[in-house]
């Protein structure tokens, strides 16, 4: 049995490990505020997006614009979102699995697919599996407008080439503190993507009205590809805050109940040590009264 000076010890241990997780879960709780505010701040603006798209995919006139085209280079991308940093519970093995679902489908399909990634956490998980990213992008937690763009071209122009056929974003999709789900949110073909986007806008369309009701300058043939980009680069940057949002939730669960596991451990560390320490002045007392009885 372990004395009184080595429990206390543990529960000095414990106690600092409770410290710490309790920070962390604060700390994931302010950016988790912060970030869930500009969320809400640019609902509109991607509404706004997936009906303008609307109008481009239903227009009979541009359906012959490469970016409105299915490819068949036999060649498909996928972007993976893991967490920025640890301590998140299975946030990454979700995103992997999900990705194996792409991965092996591509493989019963005999089609090439190229797995790209921010240098994060799933970076790591992707090596032990041995898989190797096609590339691995230095960004910042959000992302800056730049870095998106970079993306954008990137593979806006790929396809837009005719050198590849689809690309989706695995990512942990954000619905509320309650509920987040691994998904996949195909970029490209923009068609799907615009479909897609539509399902979720908050706002209904007027979907009676198409693009011979709108007036364009310039012409909406000369401006579908900066409109494409607008959209791929919102959809993407939602992607991200979507993957930031569930990433801080992941971690503050996870460190509530890593802080409320150290707080039950230091209760019945404190009865333990109260136990230990009263049997230790009993034998003590024990002791004095057997040296006084041996003295008379």
């Amino acid at each position: 049995m372990i004395g009184p000076r080595q429990i206390l010890h543990r529960r000095n241990a414990i106690d600092s490990i409770r410290k710490m997780t309790r920070t962390m879960e604060m700390i994931s709780t302010t950016r988790y505020k912060y970030y869930f505010n500009r969320w809400i701040a640019a609902k509109e603006y991607h509404d706004a997006l997936a009906r303008t798209g609307y109008l481009l995919v239903t227009s009979p006139k541009l359906h012959d614009h490469p970016l409105l085209k299915e490819n068949s280079s036999g060649r498909s991308a996928i972007i993976a979102i893991g967490s920025n940093r640890g301590l998140c519970g299975s946030y990454n093995s979700y995103i992997y699995q999900a990705m194996k679902v792409h991965i092996d489908k591509a493989k019963n399909s005999g089609k090439k697919l190229e797995i790209y990634a921010p240098d994060r956490r799933l970076v790591g998980l992707l090596n032990y599996h041995n898989i190797t990213p096609a590339k691995i992008y230095d960004m910042d937690e959000m992302p800056t407008d730049e870095q998106i763009d970079e993306i954008t071209d990137e593979f806006l122009d790929q396809y837009m080439s005719g050198k590849l056929d689809n690309l989706g974003i695995v990512y942990m999709r954000y619905y509320s503190v309650g509920s987040q789900r691994p998904q996949t949110l195909t970029i490209m073909p923009l068609t799907e993507l615009i479909d897609d986007l539509t399902t979720r806008a908050t706002v209904i369309w007027p979907w009676t009205l198409s693009v011979e009701d709108f007036y364009f300058s310039p012409s909406v043939t000369e401006i579908i590809e900066s409109l494409a980009r607008m959209i791929i680069h919102s959809s993407i940057q939602s992607c991200f805050m979507d993957a930031i949002l569930s990433e801080h939730v992941a971690r503050m669960i996870a460190m509530k109940n890593a802080t409320e596991n150290a707080e039950e451990m230091i209760k019945e560390l404190s009865a333990e040590y109260n136990r230990s320490r009263q049997s230790q002045i009993t034998r003590e007392l024990l002791d004095i009264i057997s040296g006084a009885e041996a003295i008379q």
